[in-house]
Parts: C-alpha cells; structure tokens; sequence
C-alpha cells in the first residue's frame, strides 16, 4: 500500500471512531436513584409521586442541558435500604445515586455499597464546613455529597394561636389556656428544648469526656424537670413519631407542634394560609438547640463508567449556589448547603424561621454532631427520657442515669 493510501486509510478509520464517539455520547443514559425514606413515612404511590416530582424540579433543567441523561426514581425504607442496595448491587443493577441521610451515607460507604465523591476540593470550597464533615470518613473520604437539610421548626395553626409561644414558659401558659401542644419524646426531636432551658454546656461537658461541677448537673436537672412538667399538662402530649405531630396538626387535633421542614409541602397543602411557621421557643437566658437532618446524594458502586460519568455530571451541576438557591425558593421546605446562596430572608417567614434554626444549630454543634454521627446515641437518650417523660423516674434520677450513659457512650 502506497505512502498516501496508508494515511488515507488511518484517517478514515480515525474518522469512524469519532463518528462512533459522537453517536454514543447522544444515545440515552439511564440513571437510577434510590431515596431513603424514615421508617414513619408510608411508601405509597403518592410518595412515589411526590419525589418524582422533587427531583424533576432540578433534572428538568439539568437535562436542558444533558437531554440524553434520564433519571428514575425508586424509593426504600432506611432501615432496609442498606441489605436492598446489597442485594441489588450483586445482582448488577444497584443504583447509580443514593439520597439519605447523612449518617447513612457513611454505612453505605463503610460496606463498600458506595464510592467516594471525587471532587474534595470542590466540596471543601463551597460546602458549609460543619455539614462536610458529617460525610467526612476517618481517612478523609467523602461518603456523599451534601444536597440540602432539613430544619427542626415550630408549625402551628394561626387560626387556634396568631401569636406563637416565643419562650418555654409562653408555651406552658398558651397550653394552660386551653390549645394542644404535641412534642416528641425521640432524644433528637426534643432536643431542642435542652438549649433553652440552659443544659447544652452541661451535656458538651460530659460528652466530651470532661469534669462536670454541680452546676452542670443542676442545669440538667432544671431541663428534665421542665420536659416531666410540661407532659404533665393536660394538652400537651408527647409522641415518638414526627409523623405522628404532623397528622395531628392536619387533623386539627394539635394546634402547635415541633416540625420538620421536610413536613411543609403536605401541612402547606392542607392547611393553606392557616398554616404558620416559626422558629422554636427560647428559653429564659438561652435559645433553642434545633435538630437539622443532612441529606446527601451518594455515588453507587454498581455503575457502569458512561452511568458514573453521568452521576458525576449532574453531583456538579446540583452544586452551583444558582441551582441551589432556585431549588430552595421553589420548594420552602429546606435550606441550600452551599454557603454561597444568599436566602432572602425579608421575604418569607418560613426561611426567616429556617435560617434562624440553622444558626442555633450552628451554635449547638458540639453535641448535635454526636446525634448525627452515632444512632445509639440518640437511641439510648430515648429511652431514658421516655419514663422520665411519663412519670416513672424523677428528673434527679434521670439525671444520674444520662450522665453515666453520656459517659459511658462512644462520641
């Protein structure tokens, strides 16, 4: 073969390769994402409609720019979603993203279920600190990426109490006159109320392995007895599940209860304008020590390198402080974790009442961490606070056995 026909023949074939290399970035992408739900919350096909509807709010526009990646949704309860992805993962058809919560995150990491994010740098540069953290393993991988969190809040109905309880003592007195106040007794739900009645110091001191002074146990015990003696009024009831709050608020049979905001598209949409929304009671010197779920989305281990390439794509655009913002304001019902977005405060009391929750989680990190990193944790407070809760132990009792549990607990 001549000189000429030889090089003919490499550019053609150099050219059909291209032409292949364009055609197969065209051809349609499927990703799969799985959704972590908490055990309270009914997987039905409204759920599923829900989500759909979630998630296409931010896909819609990414596709405008990637019309070949299509997304489908499939939801799971979290206490089975880790043996679900197992399993699916061995069968080849394990999911590409995973959205959870962020403690789960790092067990999907820690079963090799899920592979790092890839890009630290990025994260490092517009992710809030404290929440990177959360996903941050102990060799410095990230298990996911943090999408949006949710804030613990106050929702009540404005037409039984215009006026919110502004303090732990407020509180009691509207209860006392007559409108149904319902808490939960889950550690991390009520865990608010340890901030503003002056105990979070106290319990830091003692998570973090230090000396305590009589002080600190007086600080405590003042934050027990206030929880026995707001359940011992006659309409304020104590719950275990955040769902059980939320129907009893649609229902009408509670006038004011402890929140989360990932609840406020479904009360929105029942109880319209009666709806209202505000950040949780302060105590006498103190604020409120808020609870806040991180959600992020993890990379599955099970795709292939076109699917992964895909994911990666979308993590990226998911990221930028514009999408996040956008996302946020269309929904009302979380806030962004890009420190970048700037939240029009002036202009909506449900994020004026979600970003105040975020600065007194901010405030309260030391211990909220711990709630956040180590499920036993949160699982042991319960039980010790529930009896308290219902009579069966005195607040000094329940004192000894939290400080030796906090003591004896893995941070």
């Amino acid at each position: 073969m001549s000189s000429c026909r030889r090089l003919a023949a490499i550019t053609g074939f150099a050219l059909a390769l291209t032409g292949c290399s364009q055609i197969n970035s065209n051809l349609p992408i499927n990703l799969y994402l799985a959704i972590g739900l908490e055990d309270s919350s009914v997987i039905s096909e409204k759920s599923h409609r829900f989500f759909r509807d979630r998630v296409s709010l931010v896909v819609n526009e990414f596709r405008k720019i990637n019309p070949n990646i299509h997304v489908q949704v499939a939801l799971y309860p979290e206490s089975s979603l880790l043996d679900r992805i197992q399993k699916r993962n061995q069968a080849d058809l394990g999911p590409d993203l995973i959205l959870t919560d962020a403690f789960i995150s790092r067990e999907l990491f820690e079963r090799h279920l899920t592979v790092a994010i890839p890009d630290a740098k990025a994260l490092q540069k517009n992710i809030f600190p404290s929440l990177l953290q959360r996903v941050t393993t102990p060799k410095q991988n990230i298990a996911g990426q943090p999408f949006v969190v949710y804030m613990q809040i106050a929702c009540f109905n404005r037409r039984k109490i215009p006026r919110p309880p502004e303090t732990t003592q407020e509180l009691l007195e509207i209860s006392a006159a007559g409108k149904n106040f319902g808490l939960s007794y889950d550690a991390a739900q009520i865990f608010w109320s340890a901030g503003s009645l002056g105990a979070l110091h106290s319990l830091n001191q003692i998570s973090s392995k230090k000396l305590i002074k009589t002080d600190d146990r007086r600080a405590i015990t003042t934050w027990l007895a206030w929880l026995q003696q707001a359940a011992a009024q006659q309409r304020v009831a104590f719950f275990a599940h955040q769902n059980e709050l939320k129907t009893g608020l649609l229902k009408g049979e509670l006038d004011w209860i402890t929140c989360g905001s990932s609840n406020l598209a479904e009360l929105r949409a029942s109880l319209g304008q009666d709806l209202g929304v505000s950040s949780l009671p302060r105590g006498p010197r103190h604020a409120a020590s808020p609870f806040n779920r991180l959600r992020v989305i993890s990379l599955g281990e099970n795709s292939s390198d076109r699917q992964r390439e895909a994911a990666i794509k979308l993590l990226n655009y998911m990221l930028q402080p514009q999408i996040q913002r956008n996302f946020t304001l269309q929904t009302l019902s979380f806030l962004p974790t890009n420190k970048h977005v700037k939240i029009p405060i002036k202009s909506s009391s449900t994020l004026r009442a979600m970003v105040t929750s975020r600065q007194q989680s901010d405030a309260s990190s030391t211990f909220l961490n711990h709630f956040n990193l180590n499920q036993s944790l949160r699982d042991g407070m319960t039980d010790i606070l529930t009896p308290l809760i219902f009579g069966l132990k005195t607040p000094e009792e329940s004192t000894d056995e939290l400080i030796t549990f906090l003591r004896q607990s893995k941070s």
